[in-house]
């Protein structure tokens, strides 16, 4: 195994310049072009995976696949197989053809660790599909929630798929009390991303029913999500419920507003703030096989403004 030096696409070194953090970003060096052992270690223990690329429309989605620990199987150090076979209503399913470019991030939130895998759809196969590593890498633990999962009790709940071209109510009291959500971005020529985001209750606001922003707190630098978004502003939203166990998953485009002052009184500690305009979206209840407990909220959260 070996090390990728990070080179950088002239959307993220632009991001990256001004925010006034383009030194911190070229030092980094710990990405990978292969898929080293503790990745597949970790990789292969996990029993969720999610999931992000753009379908030929040029849709952005974001998708979260459940297995039992070792569905996801690295076969060598440039491939691994997905097995799983997306529910007949999840758009992620229109972007699953091979080289399409597809983003990956799995997240052990008990211990607040994530694990990146990128590259491109080799194989399909009859129950799942093989992707070929170009980017792998683990992040820091910050903004991550710290929760553990057990397997949901109970009979199956058949999956209900509501269409959206609008965020309904129920859609807006989730998002409004989530404490994280993924977001999926493309760049056309170098790949897709998939990135988490995490804050209190509260950090994502709908601004009216088509219209959702957030804070952009302090990271790695690396600016990945925001360099794909000021070349190509398709990005596709996840949020998981949970307490429900539903899934909202939303497309559209994304503007990065760098003027934070009109926010202030939302958001503490947001250096950007960025505007998600609805396309379109879906929710499908009783969507996870998994519960979950919330242990603590990540000490790096910053506050945000509770109307009342």
């Amino acid at each position: 195994m070996w090390f990728l030096l990070m080179h950088y696409h002239p959307g993220e070194i632009q991001v990256q310049e001004r925010a006034g953090v383009r030194d911190i970003a070229a030092r980094k060096n710990n990405i990978y072009s292969e898929i080293p052992l503790a990745a597949k270690t970790f990789l292969e223990s996990q029993p969720f995976l999610i999931l992000g690329a753009a379908d030929d429309d040029g849709a952005v989605w974001a998708s979260v696949w459940f297995g039992t620990p070792g569905f996801i199987k690295v076969e060598d150090s440039q491939h691994a197989i997905i097995n799983g076979v997306p529910n007949s209503q999840d758009p992620i399913s229109l972007c699953l053809y091979p080289s399409n470019p597809i983003a990956a991030i799995a997240v052990d939130f008990a211990t607040r660790r994530r694990m990146r895998l990128n590259g491109r759809i080799g194989e399909i196969q009859p129950n799942g599909f093989q992707v070929r590593a170009e980017q792998v890498y683990s992040n820091c633990p910050k903004y991550i929630q710290a929760r553990e999962w057990t397997l949901r009790e109970g009979p199956s709940v058949e999956l209900v798929a509501q269409a959206l071209e609008t965020l309904s109510e129920e859609v807006v009291t989730l998002v409004n009390k989530a404490d994280t959500f993924f977001i999926a971005t493309q760049h056309l020529q170098y790949g897709t991303d998939v990135s988490h985001r995490g804050g209190m209750p509260g950090f994502v606001r709908a601004e009216d029913d088509r219209t959702l922003v957030f804070p952009d707190y302090s990271g790695n630098a690396m600016f990945n999500t925001l360099g794909n978004a000021v070349c190509y502003p398709q990005a596709g939203l996840l949020f998981m419920d949970f307490d429900s166990g539903s899934l909202i998953q939303l497309t559209g485009t994304v503007e990065i507003l760098w003027d934070v002052t009109p926010f202030a009184h939302w958001f503490q500690d947001a250096q950007r703030i960025i505007r998600f305009h609805l396309e379109r979206g879906i929710i499908t209840s009783h969507a996870m096989s998994l519960s979950w407990r919330t242990v603590q909220y990540s000490p790096a959260n910053p506050s945000v403004v509770v109307e009342s």
